[in-house]
């Protein structure tokens, strides 16, 4: 990194990097932060305080976070949102799954509560919510 990062600026970014990689080494976050190990260590055991990250030893051992943590910056806004639902019931089966995963991936409301999707929608163009 070229700027030296404040405490909290260093640990929201190795936050948004596991969120990014799902795993890393407390060697690469120290070379990527030109911080010593023990920092990186420190950092991890603050971060783990409020975001699922734990850690493996040995062969395949590191960083990791869980899979289905999602920070609140990686959910769609209300807009974003009522505009892919709007966009789902105008597309082929192939766009659906597309926005489907979308959706899945990054809202924060299942798209069985949504209701302009749940009352529009017919069984066969919602199975991609349980897939």
């Amino acid at each position: 990194m070229a700027d030296k990062l404040n405490v909290s600026e260093r640990r929201t970014r190795i936050l948004e990097y596991l969120l990014l990689s799902k795993q890393t080494t407390r060697k690469e976050l120290s070379e990527m932060f030109g911080v010593c190990i023990n920092t990186i260590v420190n950092d991890i055991e603050i971060i783990s305080s409020i975001a699922p990250i734990y850690t493996k030893q040995g062969n395949g051992g590191g960083i990791y976070i869980l899979p289905e943590y999602r920070s609140y910056k990686n959910y769609l806004t209300d807009s974003e949102e009522n505009f892919l639902y709007d966009l789902i019931q105008k597309v082929d089966n192939d766009g659906k799954r597309i926005l489907c995963g979308i959706i899945t991936k990054f809202t924060k409301n299942p798209m069985q509560e949504h209701s302009s999707f749940h009352n529009s929608q017919r069984k066969e163009e919602t199975d991609c919510m349980h897939n």
